[in-house]
């Protein structure tokens, strides 16, 4: 019995694990377009962070990023591979800048590259006919593989995505530890009422649009000086 409890809150581990800053996955070496606001002047302040999270950040996360992942979970639980190569695809044509597709397919490629590592048991090929890696397709399907409720990976998602941005934030902004977690906790307490009707969007609704946040990513590929990769 001891066992059968410990194995049922498995997924706590597995959503510990893949939420952690640290996970070498690449993620600390871009700021997803965040330097680009700030040398245009956009982003100056901790308040232009936070309306910059709870506005921009969140609108991005519940119309395009969780409901990838929610579908790829669904996808996930009927084994329809062909489904999630397609989420996939649909993941890196949303995103109408260059650097911004590149991001999220570096780190899940490195995401999925931990998982055969770690957690998974098959260690398996399953993906490697995937082209892209998107992460939220990827995690996704790493997280139903490890039975984690769908609730959670749209959770997992947030924290990741705002804990890269407010990282990026310290180099880039006269900001401090203390006033980046106050951001963190207003980000997800905003999150709180909009989680549950972004894991159902329908396929056909996904996708986000945003020209302040996608030019600046694509001109920080041009920048004099960057901090990190465009």
């Amino acid at each position: 019995m001891k066992e059968n409890a410990q194995n049922s809150f498995k997924w706590l581990a597995v959503l510990m694990h893949y939420s952690d800053g640290v996970l070498p996955v690449g993620a600390y070496a871009h700021s997803m377009g965040l330097e680009g606001l700030v040398q245009q002047g956009v982003i100056q302040t901790a308040a232009d962070l936070g309306l910059f999270l709870e506005r921009d950040v969140i609108d991005s996360l519940c119309r395009t990023d969780i409901p990838l992942a929610g579908h790829a979970w669904r996808a996930s639980a009927e084994n329809d591979l062909q489904f999630l190569a397609e989420l996939d695809a649909l993941s890196l044509a949303a995103r109408p800048s260059r650097q911004l597709r590149e991001a999220l397919s570096k780190i899940g490629r490195q995401q999925w590259k931990v998982y055969q590592q770690t957690w998974s048991k098959q260690k398996d090929e399953e993906l490697l006919s995937w082209k892209y890696y998107q992460s939220p397709v990827v995690m996704g399907h790493i997280f139903q593989r490890e039975r984690t409720p769908v609730e959670a990976v749209a959770w997992s998602l947030c924290y990741q995505t705002f804990s890269m941005v407010l990282q990026s934030a310290l180099k880039l902004l006269p900001i401090g530890p203390r006033a980046t977690q106050s951001l963190l906790h207003s980000a997800l307490e905003v999150c709180c009422e909009k989680l549950g009707e972004s894991l159902i969007v329908p396929i056909d609704e996904i996708g986000a649009s945003n020209p302040m946040w996608d030019l600046a990513a694509a001109r920080h590929e041009q920048a004099p000086a960057r901090m990190f990769i465009s």
